[in-house]
């Protein structure tokens, strides 16, 4: 496995941040690398030449994909085995865009082979399919569900954070400015869970940005309102993020990241990435029906319409 950016392995936590795959590692941050890796020369010819997906390479939409210059990177964040936070990060190449998009963690996947209602949403199969020892066999699995959930796109990395990553990063960037929406204070003794924030426009450091992005109890519309939480979160990281304090938020995520994506291939989309802004990011979440599924709430996605 071609991991770069590779650490020894924490519990993770619904994390948000995959922007982080774009903006720090290989946004501006990417040119930092070159400077420190020497790669100056080595980029030529197309970055989507001889890339081959984890997940979607066979499908039909991989096909009509083919050319369309589009980089798709997995990011994923694990709670206690599950991955509660599931994301598609799209780098289109040749317009220089990102599209972010959110699948739900409670998304209805159906798998004959594992009985018992849990295992038929999406977030389980990251540890069904996986263990500790082998993160890489879960994200692949994550990648394949995910593409499946979304008509077969192709995946070409995958991205695991944990609860130290973000508070590592964001402590990195000096705090994040960020209007917490309201109070938000929650407490769960057996994940060591402990949130307490006041409402209002506030710098968050690294621990307090982790307490901002796994508070969901509060929102009316329950998960759905987390993950909304954190794209706005992720926008806002995004506009702070540029400046002098960059090479030491990549050298952060580098060096505390799990992934398969090679330092050199950073390094190359960063070349292809700078001078992006934050009106360049889009953010999405897979379109679902919130409704009971083999006797457990689930998010069923949309039926695709065959001819």
């Amino acid at each position: 496995m071609a991991t770069s950016y590779k650490k020894q392995r924490n519990p993770f936590i619904r994390v948000f941040l995959p922007l982080f795959i774009i903006l720090v590692v290989v946004l501006t941050g990417g040119m930092f690398l070159i400077d420190k890796y020497g790669f100056f020369g080595l980029f030529g010819g197309d970055i989507m030449d001889g890339l081959v997906p984890i997940a979607g390479g066979d499908s039909d939409f991989a096909k009509k994909y083919k050319d369309s210059g589009r980089l798709n990177v997995l990011v994923l964040g694990e709670n206690q085995g599950l991955t509660d936070t599931i994301m598609l990060a799209s780098f289109d190449t040749k317009i220089k865009r990102v599209d972010l998009i959110s699948v739900p963690r409670d998304t209805y996947y159906e798998r004959p082979d594992y009985p018992g209602a849990g295992l038929q949403k999406i977030n389980s199969v990251y540890k069904s399919e996986g263990s500790k020892d082998d993160p890489e066999q879960g994200a692949v699995a994550m990648a394949k569900a995910v593409s499946d959930v979304l008509s077969g796109v192709p995946i070409h990395f995958y991205e695991i954070y944990s609860d130290d990553d973000i508070k590592k990063i964001v402590d990195a960037m000096d705090g994040i400015e960020i209007d917490v929406p309201m109070d938000m204070k929650y407490t769960d003794k057996q994940q060591k869970l402990y949130i307490d924030l006041k409402k209002g426009k506030q710098k968050l450091n690294g621990d307090e940005a982790v307490q901002f992005l796994r508070f969901r109890k509060g929102y009316k519309t329950g998960d759905i309102g987390r993950m909304e939480a954190q794209q706005n979160f992720m926008k806002e990281a995004f506009k702070q993020s540029v400046g002098l304090g960059f090479p030491k938020v990549a050298k952060t995520v580098m060096d505390n990241v799990e992934s398969n994506m090679a330092n050199k291939m950073a390094v190359r989309i960063g070349s292809e990435a700078v001078g992006m802004k934050a009106k360049d990011m889009k953010t999405w979440m897979t379109p679902g029906e919130a409704k009971m599924m083999n006797k457990i709430y689930s998010m069923k996605p949309p039926e695709d319409k065959k001819e």
